[in-house]
């Protein structure tokens, strides 16, 4: 199921990657068929001079991680907090986002297109409690987690 990837990818003019993979593929549909060993679980990396490595571990699933959980986060912050100091804690905090755009029941700030951008910046110096409501779920997109976003509850601290 990992090899999909791998096969798609490969450098047509060079026959002899080819024959690897292919090799690599039927390898491993071998072992499928006949339980005689362990399947690759992760990776396999072939260096021409040196040979083949396929260290296979099992990784394990972060339940907070914003990629592969579909887990809101919930923040408490200060109703006077504005949006760019939110934004901020999020480039600073464990996610370390590079350009956060935000999205609640309004478009609060958007990195691009730069239209859209030179719309939303005076979002940036007002307050949280003047741009949403205690609760609300933002909906945060960037370009570390592409074609994937991240739910983010807002609680205000009282």
């Amino acid at each position: 199921m990992l090899t999909m990837g791998v096969v798609k990818n490969i450098i047509p003019a060079v026959a002899s990657t080819n024959a690897i993979v292919s090799a690599a593929c039927v390898n491993e549909s071998v072992k499928l068929l006949t339980f005689c060993s362990q399947t690759l679980n992760t990776y396999m990396m072939y260096t021409g001079s040196s040979g083949v490595n396929s260290h296979t571990w099992v990784s394990e699933k972060k339940d907070d991680c914003p990629v592969c959980s579909a887990a809101v986060r919930k923040m408490q912050v200060s109703p006077n907090m504005t949006l760019n100091e939110l934004l901020q804690s999020l480039r600073d905090g464990d996610l370390r986002l590079k350009s956060p755009s935000v999205t609640g029941t309004d478009v609060l700030y958007m990195q691009k297109p730069p239209s859209l951008e030179k719309a939303t910046k005076p979002n940036l110096n007002k307050a949280l409690k003047d741009l949403i409501q205690n609760g609300e779920q933002l909906t945060i997109t960037d370009p570390m987690f592409p074609g994937t976003s991240l739910g983010l509850s807002i609680f205000f601290e009282i």
